[in-house]
């Protein structure tokens, strides 16, 4: 009895020192790297960004430049020289010329050309939109994966020093005959489990180092994380979500495709009507007339039409395909939304499962294995139950606070999710 009174004192002081070492540690490290901080990083860092948004800049410019009429034609030329003698004065036709030509479009081309390619520009700016929030959702699925092997590290070396101190009681308690050899075995065998638990999550840490370094660089994974739980955004409810998916940035590129589609058939359907050219021509003469007056200079005019007539093989061609290619786009955009609205169902019924279990974890479960930790410490204590026993208890224990920081990380990564559906930062 005085053996596991002993035993049981030196449980209950390693217990209180834990405890003074949770409490001690500072509440601001130094350089330690917060979900906020990691999220900037990422979405400054990001390159596709940047490309979306350069590629927007372009397209906003050529839209400038699509909706101007063609640049004029200078002429210049000489008209009806005699080829006997090339003598510009031998011939009253004789001239040099000098001309403007002009070409306008059929009907409104300049302006359906503009405005698609302004669409264009508006279609890029989404992507860009929908990459940022790409990048926030990964970066906030991948810090969360980080802190939980960061916590699980700190959980699980907190119980090595621990189950430490319970192999060393046992091995001079077996030494002096007190204790068999079962139970320095089993503390030497769950001790030896730990240290593997502990170079797992080691292993698994570095690995979710290198996916968030991806995304911030690796001089920012490596710094610590934050030691208190990211917070997150609250998520609406599943109708809302449900109701503003037509509104999404994923849904805004299908839109802006559909309206650029638009302007490209109004374009086509412009090509029916005719094209106008304008000629401008001045001449110049030498030499005189019958009467031996100076010969005038000659100034002509042309108006040139282009007659599309014959359109079954070209414009009616052009028609059809962009009327084809439209309806593709719809069925596009459709599929988009299925697939955004069966991922919001999906994952909100995965965030309320977590939420239940989670919920379940804090009000019943971590208190049930702390009462049997103490039940059981009381029970070894009057030699009711054995070193075996009590050493499941803890194990148990520490198996639920790792289960619960799991569940409670997992709800974090699918509440991240469907932030991303919300289509906000």
């Amino acid at each position: 009895m005085d053996n596991r009174n002993q035993i049981f004192q030196k449980i209950v002081y390693l217990i209180f020192c834990q405890a003074l070492n949770l409490f001690s540690l500072p509440l601001f490290a130094a350089d330690v790297l917060s979900l906020s901080e990691a999220e900037q990083l990422a979405i400054k860092l990001d390159p596709i960004t940047k490309s979306y948004v350069a590629r927007s800049e372009s397209f906003a410019e050529q839209a400038i430049s699509d909706g101007q009429l063609p640049d004029p034609r200078l002429k210049l030329g000489a008209a009806n020289f005699p080829v006997d003698t090339f003598d510009r004065e031998q011939e009253p036709m004789t001239q040099l010329q000098v001309g403007i030509q002009q070409s306008f479009p059929p009907g409104n081309t300049l302006q359906y050309r503009r405005e698609r390619t302004k669409a264009l520009s508006d279609i890029e700016q989404s992507r860009s939109f929908v990459r940022t929030l790409e990048v926030s959702r990964n970066v906030r699925i991948r810090f969360m994966e980080l802190y939980y092997q960061s916590a699980a590290q700190r959980i699980l070396e907190e119980n090595r020093s621990l189950f430490s101190q319970l192999l060393n009681i046992t091995q001079r308690h077996y030494a002096a005959g007190r204790d068999n050899q079962h139970d320095v075995l089993r503390a030497q065998l769950e001790l030896s489990l730990i240290d593997n638990r502990i170079l797992e999550t080691i292993q698994s840490r570095e690995t979710a180092i290198a996916e968030l370094g991806k995304f911030i660089g690796q001089e920012n994974s490596v710094r610590p994380v934050q030691d208190e739980f990211p917070d997150l955004e609250a998520v609406p409810s599943f109708v809302i979500i449900k109701e503003n998916l037509v509104h999404h940035p994923v849904i805004m590129i299908e839109d802006a495709t559909l309206l650029a589609s638009d302007k490209k058939i109004s374009e086509v359907e412009e090509q029916f009507k005719p094209t106008f050219n304008i000629d401008v021509t001045y001449g110049e003469r030498t030499g005189t007339d019958f009467e031996g007056d100076s010969r005038p200079d000659l100034l002509s005019a042309m108006l040139l039409v282009d007659l599309p007539i014959f359109t079954d093989k070209r414009q009616d061609r052009r028609l059809a395909a962009a009327k084809k290619e439209k309806i593709a786009l719809q069925f596009m955009r459709t599929d988009k939304l299925l697939e955004l609205r069966s991922m919001a169902e999906r994952e909100y019924a995965n965030w309320n499962r977590l939420n239940d279990r989670l919920q379940l974890f804090e009000q019943r479960t971590i208190a049930d294995a702390k009462m049997n930790v103490d039940s059981t410490l009381s029970a070894y204590q009057n030699d009711v139950t054995d070193f075996t026993t009590l050493m499941r208890s803890y194990l148990t224990e520490l198996e639920t606070r790792l289960d619960m920081l799991r569940v409670r990380v997992e709800k974090a990564k699918v509440q991240s999710k469907l932030l991303y559906l919300t289509g906000e930062l």
